[in-house]
């Protein structure tokens, strides 16, 4: 009989309680029901996101025949695992050991009579103890009968939430927006200066060795004898005086007025333009014709701490108490990527469109937040804003504001103008819901921890008494968009030189290189080839933005790379797990502004849960690659398993038909491996092929180790670690230590080993066999190998791995799954194991007979030379292309 934990409380919690419900198992099964890996115990895993009927169904499944002898949960007060609390009771009711958070415990009985009591006693004890000091509402609501100025933070809070809640229903009205027209090309730049004339003196040679066509400088009632001294030393800068001060709106909307070229550089006094500087932020509008604003990167003197890069994003998933805009150091090589909006103090805008817009909102007063509001206006008519890496400037920070500003008046503007950028710019209700209420909660938190709390104090009132500005907002993106857009979740490098040739979007799960996987070897060497002939623009999640390898810089005009953020918690009951992993806001904003931008004719969706991002990709055609047919590959997983594994494949599998067959209606293409996959996915589907570089993978004269056998197979794709699990624990028994055996498994093994024990744990910690994780280069291996086995159980799709094996003129042992797809001779290209007692006996022949192994590894050779070449394939792929091109044009 078994005992089942359920951790309904936090991780620290629930690991001292795991300890102590093991206890109990007395030796006996241990199950553990939690949302993370437990301690000890055989894990069940609990999804928030799946109903309580759904987690009882696979815990019953998993304990399969068993009683339960004792179920064990936590009594802990947090609601969020109320829910596990109720299925511990469902599960066995009068069997249910209760522990509170001392880990004390008792049972529903009688004998418990004074246990329950006890416990009963002491919840109430913390209960009185904790409402009677700090942070109990008893002790705060008689704090605040002695303070009455204590009630004030909490009316504030609420005025502002309802205020919020006012507003979204008065959102401005979304209208078409018509830009005005282009004035003659050059670049006139504003600078707006108050008492800045040495900042100007350091300033302003910089500027004009980078010959603008026009320098605007503002003076802003400066009493240091700005113009005077301009027109003596710059008698080519072009000076707006105004005796008294303007805000930082209106002194650039002066200059703005002013300009008389098509595009205005707004700098600031206190920025120290680099070599280079205008150059850069106007190529980038030469580069994207949607652009509204390049704004550069900012650095700061040495020894200063960088408090800005010019990147300006709003990531998702920040900690209640922070900022919302956060300046992240820009990747080594990137540029033109997409942020909220540009630094007013360094940035190049289309003037026409600026003018259009009305320029600054010149409520923002004095400084701050004005550029955000006016990037994200630009954004809502239709122009992008792009950070340029190679446009740099050092930023002598607040060298003017400090001057007539405290640190605290300087908060307080930047929180109130924050809230009216919302109430001002922010269109669509529910988002404007969610960002106003996060605001107002941090305001309110800053308030109750704030030493002193004026200036957050000073943003609730604000919060409570703004109303909406009658404004009327362009409606070309929504709002859902644009913040996807300028999430700070990607980056885009430039690659190789545009050509003209017609452009293809690739869109993949994971990079095309290293050459880590199946589906990287494809991908990559399909990309090198249609490399010659096509604009290949590359986009791919990766867990962490990092440059991409020059490898994939020389085959496409530009990489964009999609930060994967990965969770354990997914927000459907309805998409397969898979399918959510690579669900991203910013992925599908990427798609659709590299459609916009590139015009491609045709986008190529690499796996099959890109498919949810076939509407992204209009205009353009779309060809999804079904490197696996998911419905095959998870009807032969719930086929091989049993138990609590096979209700899981089942739980998929229901997902996963509807998901992939309505991908196959609505992409314009489908490409498959095999007949086998074509007859899954319809006729309509193109075959194809997976191939091998037949010139990189060649035989060699090197004579190999006698019995050393060969597995190479990513463990991030379980059915390979269901077929090490196959081999270690059913042939290599068998094979009484004639052999040893290399696996190379990619990259994190021992990751993928430990994520998957539960479902096919394996024990490759035993004589003769070494395991190595991601190779380079895995010919030195092949080489070394009398055999490669392919024990696979389940497979979809064909294995590249098999094609490289036959290109090196390797004997090859595989079981039907192995060879999958692919149209081979058993017996001459390769040998065919049904059974574990078959493999181990056709391993030990062809250890035993090297003649054997030759006369296979040559038919092998020829059979890939004739079907499986690269460039054979690369052809079929070219005349898709064509094709689908053809239909559009």
């Amino acid at each position: 009989m078994a005992v089942v934990a359920v951790a309904s409380g936090s991780p620290d919690l629930a690991r001292q309680f795991i300890l102590a419900a093991s206890k109990l198992a007395g030796g006996g099964p241990f199950y553990v029901v939690s949302e993370l890996p437990p301690p000890a115990g055989i894990w069940i895993p609990h999804r928030f996101e799946r109903s309580n009927s759904t987690n009882l169904d696979r815990i019953r499944a998993e304990l399969g025949d068993q009683s339960i002898r004792l179920c064990c949960v936590l009594l802990t007060p947090d609601s969020l695992f109320r829910p596990m609390r109720y299925m511990a009771f469902r599960l066995a009711p009068l069997r249910t050991v209760f522990f509170n958070e001392n880990l004390d415990h008792f049972m529903l009985r009688p004998r418990s009579a004074a246990a329950i009591a006890r416990h009963i006693l002491w919840r109430t004890r913390n209960w009185t103890n904790f409402q009677f000091h700090p942070g109990g509402r008893i002790y705060t609501l008689a704090w605040r009968m002695r303070h009455p100025h204590g009630w004030l933070r909490p009316w504030l809070y609420r005025v502002a939430l309802q205020n919020g809640r006012t507003l979204a229903l008065r959102r401005p009205a979304r209208v078409a927006f018509t830009p005005g027209a282009e004035l003659p090309d050059g670049v006139s730049v504003v600078i707006p200066s108050r008492n800045g004339r040495q900042l100007l003196a350091r300033a302003l040679p910089l500027v004009l060795a980078q010959s603008p066509d026009q320098v605007i400088v503002v003076d802003n009632g400066s009493s240091d004898g700005t113009t005077d001294w301009l027109a003596a030393e710059f008698p080519f800068v072009q000076v707006d005086r105004h005796d008294l001060p303007l805000s930082f709106s209106a002194a650039a909307n002066r200059g703005i007025q002013l300009a008389a070229h098509s595009h205005v550089c707004l700098l600031n006094n206190d920025m120290e333009v680099q070599p280079g500087f205008l150059g850069a932020l106007r190529n980038a509008f030469d580069v994207r014709a949607d652009l509204f604003c390049a704004t550069a990167q900012i650095f700061f003197p040495e020894g200063q701490r960088r408090e800005e890069t010019g990147k300006a994003v709003m990531p998702p998933g920040l900690a209640a108490g922070d900022f919302p805009i956060r300046c992240p150091d820009p990747i080594e090589g990137e540029t033109h990527t997409e942020v909220l909006y540009g630094s007013g103090g360094c940035s190049l805008y289309r003037t026409a469109m600026l003018r259009a817009l009305g320029g600054f909102d010149e409520s923002f007063t004095p400084a701050y937040v004005e550029d955000l509001d006016l990037g994200y206006r630009g954004w809502l008519a239709g122009g992008a804003t792009v950070f340029v890496g190679e446009a740099r400037v050092v930023h002598h920070h607040r060298s003017t504001t400090s001057k007539y500003f405290t640190p605290e008046q300087i908060e307080s503007t930047v929180e109130r103008n924050y809230f009216r950028f919302l109430a001002s710019s922010i269109a669509t209700p529910e988002v404007f819901r969610d960002l106003w209420n996060r605001a107002v909660i941090r305001n309110n938190y800053a308030a109750a921890k704030h030493v002193p709390p004026k200036p957050p104090m000073d943003a609730l009132r604000f919060a409570g008494n703004i109303e909406a500005k009658r404004r009327e907002i362009p409606a070309v993106f929504p709002d859902a968009a644009i913040l996807a857009l300028g999430s700070g979740e990607f980056a885009r490098f430039p690659g190789r030189a545009t050509s003209g040739r017609p452009r293809i979007v690739v869109a993949s799960c994971y990079a095309p290189y290293p050459l880590s996987h199946g589906g990287a070897v494809r991908m990559y060497n399909l990309m090198r080839r249609a490399a010659s002939h096509c604009d290949q623009v590359l986009v791919y999640f990766a867990d962490e933005l990092q440059t991409p390898p020059p490898e994939l810089l020389a085959l496409a005009v530009e990489v964009i790379v999609v930060r994967r953020r990965g969770t354990h918690v997914y927000s459907s009951r309805e998409l397969p797990d898979v399918v959510q992993e690579f669900r991203s806001a910013a992925f599908g904003a990427v798609l659709s502004a590299v459609v916009r931008q590139y015009q491609p004719a045709i986008v190529q969706l690499e796996f099959t849960q890109l498919a949810q991002y076939i509407p992204d990709c209009a205009p353009a055609k779309t060809i999804l690659v079904e490197h696996d047919i998911t419905i095959d590959l998870y009807r032969q997983l719930r086929d091989s398993a049993s138990g609590a594994a096979r209700w899981e494949y089942d739980y998929q599998l229901a997902r996963w038909e509807p998901f992939e067959r309505q991908a196959w209606r609505d992409a314009s293409c489908i490409v498959v491996m095999s007949e086998r996959d074509r007859a899954a996915a319809g006729s309509e589907s193109v075959i194809i092929s997976n191939g091998v570089d037949t010139e990189r993978f060649q035989p060699s004269d090197d004579v190999p180790e006698p019995g050393r056998l060969l597995f190479i197979g990513s463990f991030a794709h379980l059915p390979n670690v269901m077929a090490v699990r196959f081999f270690m624990d059913d042939v290599w028994p068998k094979l009484d230590g004639r052999a040893k055996l290399h696996v190379i498994a990619g990259a994190k093994p021992d990751y993928y080993l430990e994520f998957y024990k539960g479902r096919a744990p394996v024990n490759l910690a035993q004589p003769g066999v070494e395991l190595a994780g991601f190779v380079g280069d895995v010919r030195p291996a092949y080489r070394r190998a009398q055999v490669v086995i392919a024990p696979l159980l389940a497979s979809a799709g064909t294995n590249i791995k098999i094609l490289e094996a036959m290109a090196m003129g390797k004997a090859i042992v595989s079981t039907p799954a192995g060879v999958h797809g692919l149209d081979l001779t058993p017996g001459r290209d390769f040998v065919l194991a049904q059974s574990a007692d078959e493999m181990a006996a056709e391993v030990r022949a062809l250890i035993g007979s090297p003649g054997r192994c030759r006369e296979i590894g040559e038919a092998a050779r020829a059979t890939v030379l004739h079907s499986h070449d690269w460039d054979r394939i690369a052809d079929l792929q070219s005349n898709l292309y064509e094709r689908l091109r053809a239909e559009m044009a």
